[in-house]
């Protein structure tokens, strides 16, 4: 076999495996084709986090077994959290598919399809190293995540991947500087840091918090343009102000999920913080380093969230105003704490709720994009799409913020200014400064 298709699902954390994966496949004389049709080997990196992403890996699994059975496709191969949430479970659901491989294995995956010993199921195995991070192919070739750590201790009761990917396993500062470096070279404008919590990096190897230090290790690397950083904890958020203050290349943008903003929520939820303690962090922000975009989720319908909790909530946010807000309905995960708690509530009206909290996040970002307009700024270049560039401010995340649309077309990858123009119902356009 000498064709491999990669679908990969999920967030972040698994593109950086999927993209690991890739490079390792490339370098073993795989020629990756964007077509499953034309694949001899289809691999499917799975999510399993929540029930939509359980959901999305097995449609796909479903849809791409089909090819198996009228394509060239010799093995259909399922990789990732799905295999390491169910294990053996999945093997007599899934009898077209040829192996199961989780994320501890994934190094092997090669080898295997070269020597035709694929197993049915693998779960052991040494994870990533350096040599296979610093060979990895990028699907953005100007964006790339970079994975600090493994895994999370923090044991939130409705969270399921320390039962996925274990217990935070951090990497060595001058491993991920290594990595860094090899993006650099291979003319990466943003890096972008990820962790399950990227506060709580260092801890387990350094015995205390430790990525203020990384952040000032890679901040000084030559060539670096963008250095962004997701998922701080909102119990060491403002640990950050200093890094904030000192470094030249990290971006004026912080995601902090607080998910709720109810004492007794977020002690079941096992977050390990208060509602004065968000508010007193919201307060640090916006008047210590107010140029700073807050990203935040919350989720709605949590056991015991009662109307009066929830408004509680919906006030919260309006006195927030985040610059972006996701929202998720909650679901029940088998093998969490949270799993047997009861005050459900209905599905009925976990919809309304989050449409509602949406409504509310959509008025608060139309009132911050009036604001913007007439401003200058540098961005980068994402996208050429029906004679429009899409481009993005170091105030906006890939894929989950907004975007800016530029009438003019623009090579992919660059650095340019634009003077913002006007809005749309969430993003905004702009025009190319000379």
């Amino acid at each position: 076999m000498e064709r491999a298709f990669l679908l990969s699902l999920g967030c972040p954390k698994n593109l950086v495996d999927s993209e690991t994966l890739l490079g390792t496949l490339r370098q073993s004389g795989y020629t990756i084709v964007d077509n499953p049709e034309k694949a001899e080997a289809i691999l499917i990196s799975t999510c399993a986090f929540i029930r939509p992403a359980i959901e999305e890996s097995i449609e796909a699994i479903l849809e791409l077994a089909e090819l198996k059975k009228q394509g060239d496709c010799k093995k259909l191969i399922v990789l990732g959290c799905l295999v390491d949430r169910y294990k053996r479970e999945l093997l007599p659901l899934f009898p077209e598919v040829d192996a199961f491989i989780g994320l501890k294995a994934l190094p092997y995956i090669s080898l295997w399809l070269k020597n035709g010993n694929m197993p049915c199921l693998a779960l052991e195995g040494p994870g990533w190293s350096l040599d296979h991070f610093l060979r990895r192919d990028l699907i953005h070739p100007y964006i790339a995540y970079v994975k600090i750590a493994e895994g999370c201790s923090n044991r939130c009761s409705f969270c399921t991947i320390p039962y996925i990917r274990g217990r935070l396993s951090s990497r060595s500062i001058s491993e991920i500087k290594k990595e860094v470096e090899m993006l650099i070279e291979r003319s990466v404008k943003e890096v972008i840091l990820v962790a399950q919590d990227t506060t709580s990096y260092g801890i387990d190897i350094y015995g205390r918090p430790s990525l203020n230090e990384l952040i000032y290790t890679l901040d000084k690397i030559e060539g670096l343009t963008w250095l962004r950083l997701l998922y701080a904890h909102p119990r060491r958020a403002m640990e950050l102000s200093e890094v904030f203050y000192r470094c030249q290349h990290l971006v004026p943008y912080l995601d902090v999920p607080i998910q709720h903003i109810n004492d007794k929520i977020l002690k079941a939820m096992g977050r390990g913080y208060n509602r004065k303690e968000i508010y007193r962090f919201i307060e640090h922000f916006r008047k210590k380093l107010p140029h700073i975009a807050l990203r935040t989720t919350v989720i709605v319908g949590f056991p015991g969230e009662d109307k009066k909790v929830f408004n509680e909530l919906i006030n919260f946010i309006k006195y927030a105003e985040f610059d972006f807000l996701g929202a998720f309905k909650y679901y029940p995960e088998e093998g969490t704490k949270a799993f047997c708690f009861k005050n459900a509530v209905s599905e009925k009206e976990k919809q309304n709720r989050w449409q509602r909290t949406m409504d509310i996040q959509k008025g608060i970002l139309w009132n911050k994009n009036k604001k913007k307009l007439g401003i200058v700024e540098e961005v980068l270049v994402e996208e050429n799409k029906d004679g429009f560039s899409l481009v993005r401010t170091a105030w906006q995340a890939p894929e989950v913020d907004t975007q800016i649309y530029i009438e003019h077309p623009i090579r992919v990858g660059s650095m340019v200014k634009i003077k913002i123009t006007d809005t749309l119902d969430y993003d905004l356009k702009g025009i190319l400064l000379k």
